[in-house]
Formats: structure tokens, C-alpha cells, sequence
């Protein structure tokens, strides 16, 4: 399997979690990444989503947001989605609640070039009308990879 299919697979989504808080989005990737091998910790993880957090504003426009950290207990660079089944409130660019959530780790070792390249692809994406409102409406965790994958791919190729 390639690098950049590696980031982002179907062990990394889930959709319709019961999320009272941030706190509640950031342990559920956290735990995912665990299960994938992606952390080493993921109490470790959750905190360090949460320190980022607290260091500036992650939420975007229309109901998507993008936590991040990079921490030595990543193993790799990965990119989890988790779409909550009621918004939570979030400091956005357009004060809106959010229920779609991009979270991107990597490991202190990366250069910063993998995490700034998954960020910087991700974000250019989340200004399409269409890549969000299909991103919203897509039901399995198989469509939800295929159809972002192939977009940021789509992205890369024109940037």
C-alpha cells in the first residue's frame, strides 16, 4: 500500500459518534489510532490534541474542523474523520456548531512536511462547496476514503 493511502483508510473513520465534548472527538481518534498502531498512547494523543486545541483555533466554516498534534507517541502520520451525531459547539470561522471533524498526527520526528502537506491539502479541499456537502452525505467509511483520497490526490495533481 502506498504512503498516502496509508494516511487515511477505512479503521480511520467513524461515523455517528455520541460526542458531548471535544474531548469526547479527540479520545475517539485517539483510540482509533491506537487500534491501527498509528499511537502508542492514546490518553498521550487525546492531550496532545487537547494542548494543540488550546493553542489556536482548529474549527473551520461550515461545520467542520480540523484538530491536530504532532507528539512522539504518533508512530506515523495519519489523518482520522469522525462525524458526531449532534454538533458540537466549536470556536469557528463563522461561530457555527461543528459535526464533521479532519484530525491529523504525526510524530515530533517528521519534519513537518507530512503533517504541513496533509493540512495544507485537507484545508484547500474544505473550500469546496462539493467535497463538503458530499463529505457529509456519504454513509460508509469505504465511500468517505475513496471519495477523499481521490480528491486530495485530485488536488495535489492541479497544485
Amino acid at each position: 500500500m502506498s504512503e498516502s493511502k496509508e494516511l487515511f483508510t477505512p479503521d480511520h473513520v467513524f461515523l455517528g459518534l455520541d460526542a458531548k465534548s471535544k474531548r469526547d472527538v479527540f479520545d475517539c481518534v485517539s483510540k482509533m489510532a491506537e487500534k491501527v498502531g498509528v499511537t502508542t498512547s492514546a490518553s498521550g494523543l487525546s492531550d496532545a490534541i487537547a494542548e494543540r486545541e488550546g493553542e489556536g483555533m482548529t474549527g473551520l466554516m461550515d461545520g467542520f474542523a480540523i484538530p491536530h498534534a504532532k507528539t512522539n507517541v504518533v508512530t506515523r502520520p495519519s489523518m482520522f474523520y469522525v462525524r458526531a451525531k449532534h454538533p458540537l459547539k466549536w470556536e469557528t470561522l463563522d461561530d457555527e456548531d461543528v459535526s464533521s471533524f479532519f484530525a491529523l498526527v504525526s510524530p515530533d520526528s517528521d519534519s513537518g512536511s507530512s503533517h504541513l502537506k496533509m493540512l495544507s491539502a485537507l484545508a484547500t479541499c474544505l473550500l469546496e462547496d462539493d467535497f463538503k456537502e458530499t463529505v457529509k452525505k456519504l454513509g460508509t467509511a469505504d465511500e468517505l476514503v475513496s471519495y477523499v483520497n481521490g480528491y486530495i490526490a485530485k488536488e495535489s495533481d492541479e497544485g
